[in-house]
């Protein structure tokens, strides 16, 4: 893996973050491979008995030695741990990041959470929450980060495969009668998993309504970076019913930028045309749509 150069704006913000976050000035290292993981843990280790982070004095008690080292080993995986999501984070960050600072309570609770993330896919997700707050303060709660604190690594699976079937605004929307979609390799067991993890709202009976614009004589959908075009002779507006992700499940979709899975576009475009609907994939256009 090539080496980061640590500089311009969008990584001098993420550093001034970090440091905030962390208490001391910090100062970012090379990623590594995989492989120099377990050599750096060994150097962290000995740098900091070398430095007088492991008490000098004499222990004469067994236990309280063993709690020493413990300590020990603990604070530095937890800053191996750190350490690792920054360095991720940096291949998320965005060219042009805001102004506005993080706030001190979405910081400092970001920073207590990660110190744990031994997980490499967990840390992947969580660097990727790092460079979007960095780059546009807000984007996700700090309800959200403790949500994303309880999810384990398949949750995460199954909520990225979820999220590959949402609309914008955070709505799977239904593809004729099924409730699941096991050609999607997402399955009702899975979205009560998503449920269960506050991610997916508890109703099996939401809908969302498109009106129709009369200007343009249609609708619009938006999926990914592409746009469905409605059409119905005689219609109005235009219901649909739908799996609803929460606050929280939409936050982490827009936050982690999910892959959109265009095969499941392509299947609700069919099945709707053969509703009678004239639905059509279009390029991306701009649009809003209302919640019932």
């Amino acid at each position: 893996m090539s080496l980061i150069k640590f500089e311009g704006k969008p990584i001098e913000k993420l550093i001034e973050t970090v440091s905030a976050g962390i208490g001391v000035l910090y100062k970012p290292r090379a990623i590594r491979k995989e492989a120099d993981a377990e050599a750096y843990r060994i150097e962290k280790l000995e740098e900091a008995k070398g430095k007088g982070m492991i008490i000098q004095a004499e222990v004469e008690n067994e236990i309280l030695e063993r709690v020493k080292q413990r300590l020990v080993h603990q604070e530095v995986n937890r800053q191996i741990n750190i350490d690792n999501v920054v360095e991720k984070s940096t291949l998320y960050l965005k060219d042009n990041v805001s102004e506005q600072p993080v706030d001190d309570d979405w910081r400092t609770r970001f920073f207590l959470k990660i110190q744990d993330i031994t997980s490499a896919d967990m840390q992947v997700i969580w660097a990727k929450i790092l460079a979007n707050e960095v780059s546009s303060p807000g984007g996700i709660s700090i309800r959200t980060l403790e949500i994303l604190n309880n999810m384990s690594k398949s949750e995460a699976e199954i909520f990225e495969r979820a999220a590959s079937l949402a609309f914008k605004g955070g709505h799977i929307l239904k593809i004729g009668n099924s409730d699941a979609f096991d050609e999607f390799d997402v399955r009702y067991n899975d979205l009560l998993t998503l449920r269960a993890a506050g991610l997916l709202f508890e109703s099996d009976n939401l809908s969302i309504t498109v009106k129709h614009m009369e200007k343009e004589d249609c609708s619009f959908l938006n999926f990914g970076d592409k746009t469905v075009k409605i059409f119905k002779p005689n219609t109005e507006k235009y219901t649909f019913a739908q799996i609803g992700f929460t606050p929280a499940g939409t936050e982490l979709i827009e936050a982690l930028q999910i892959k959109p899975n265009y095969e499941y576009l392509d299947k609700f475009v069919d099945e709707g045309n053969k509703k009678g609907y004239n639905l059509e994939i279009i390029e991306f256009v701009d649009i809003q749509f209302e919640k019932n």
